[in-house]
This record gives C-alpha cells, sequence and structure tokens, in this order.
C-alpha cells in the first residue's frame, strides 16, 4: 500500500532540489469515493478531493473506514440549507479526542471548493479555526457566501439518486433549533481508496 505522506514528501523533496515547478503531490493518486448508506437502506455516493483539502479528506476516510460513522444521527438539519452527522453523542456538541487544521482560506489554506448544493464541509466551533474532528455537513441548498472561506469544504455528492436522498433528509420536520422530530441514522460509511493509505495530521488534546 502506497503512503500518501511519503510521496507527498518525496515529490516536495525533489521540486525543492530542482527548482522545478511545484508538482501535483498526489498525482496518480484518484479521488476517493465514499458510499453514505442510511439504515432505511437509501445511499448517497460522494467524490472527495483529496488535492483540495488533503488532512480533511484523510480524516474523512480513516474515521469512515474505522466504522466511526456507523450508527450516528443525523442530529440537525436547516431544511432546505444542510444536514449534519458526525457527532457520536447525537447532541452536536461530540467529536473525536483530536481536532485537525481548518482547510479554508480565512485560515490561510487555499481551498476554492464553494459551499454549493451537494457539497460536504466540515464543522467547527465558531470561536477555533482548528477545532474540526468528526463532524461534517451536506449542502442541500447553495449558500457560498454564508459558507466559503469559513469551513473546509472537501466533497461532493455525485448524482442525481444521492441528491433525492438527501432532499428526503432535509425534509425532515426539525423543532427550532434545528433537531429532526424524525430519527435518521448513518447505517455506514465507507471510502473506496483504490489501494492507497491515508495518515492524518491530528491537533491532540
Amino acid at each position: 500500500m502506497k503512503r500518501l505522506a511519503l510521496l507527498a514528501g518525496l515529490l516536495l523533496a525533489l521540486t525543492t532540489l530542482c527548482g522545478c515547478t511545484a508538482a501535483d503531490p498526489y498525482e496518480g493518486v484518484p479521488n476517493p469515493i465514499a458510499t453514505i448508506t442510511m439504515d432505511d437502506g437509501s445511499v448517497m455516493t460522494a467524490e472527495l478531493y483529496l488535492r483540495i483539502a488533503p488532512n480533511t479528506v484523510s480524516n474523512f476516510v480513516t474515521l469512515a473506514n474505522a466504522g466511526f460513522y456507523d450508527g450516528l444521527l443525523i442530529h440537525r438539519i436547516i431544511p432546505g440549507v444542510l444536514i449534519q452527522t458526525g457527532d457520536p453523542t447525537g447532541l452536536g456538541s461530540g467529536g473525536t479526542s483530536y481536532t485537525i487544521r481548518g482547510e479554508f482560506s480565512d485560515n490561510g489554506f487555499a481551498n476554492d471548493l464553494s459551499h454549493t448544493r451537494g457539497v460536504i464541509s466540515m464543522c467547527r466551533l465558531e470561536s477555533d479555526y482548528n477545532s474540526a474532528s468528526s463532524q461534517f455537513f451536506i449542502m442541500q441548498g447553495s449558500y457560498p457566501g454564508d459558507y466559503d472561506g469559513k469551513y473546509a469544504a472537501f466533497g461532493k455528492l455525485t448524482d442525481d439518486a444521492s441528491l433525492a436522498v438527501l432532499d428526503e433528509l432535509g425534509s425532515t420536520p426539525v423543532d427550532s433549533s434545528g433537531k429532526p422530530l424524525v430519527e435518521h441514522r448513518v447505517a455506514t460509511i465507507r471510502v473506496d481508496t483504490f489501494g492507497y493509505e491515508y495518515t492524518v495530521k491530528k491537533i491532540e488534546d
């Protein structure tokens, strides 16, 4: 299995030594494909953009394929805007024992993936750019002015069938805080990495 971190490091070193134009550190590495299966059997498929948000993708892949997301609630819905999951407590305040750097422009990281319909992005604390861990949201609508540059977008649903599932989830009745009044759970999320391994750069608690 190829190690992405090693590949990126070697290519960066070669580029520095020869004074060449920066090469793609992930040349030949295909974007991972995530399959999000809900508890009713419906499926959303997403492409994860390794070159846009590499560590965010690495984190998502690692958690998903370890089974972290299995059985978790869709704990927040803003109808027409987004659905949110990834909290092991189901309350909106939980996550992993570590965080990752926010890969978005307000945090000094170039990320040009706009928060349009079907885009997947990381949640974080409003007061801390580097507080993302496991929670993520999927855009039902397009709201670039509210989210671009402020959150790490890293993937997008790939087909109309996936968007139809998103719309079904987004139509769930909610209370005044966005908590769904009908329970929906993620059954599994698994990511096809096409044989490549991913290493997460963590900010440990």
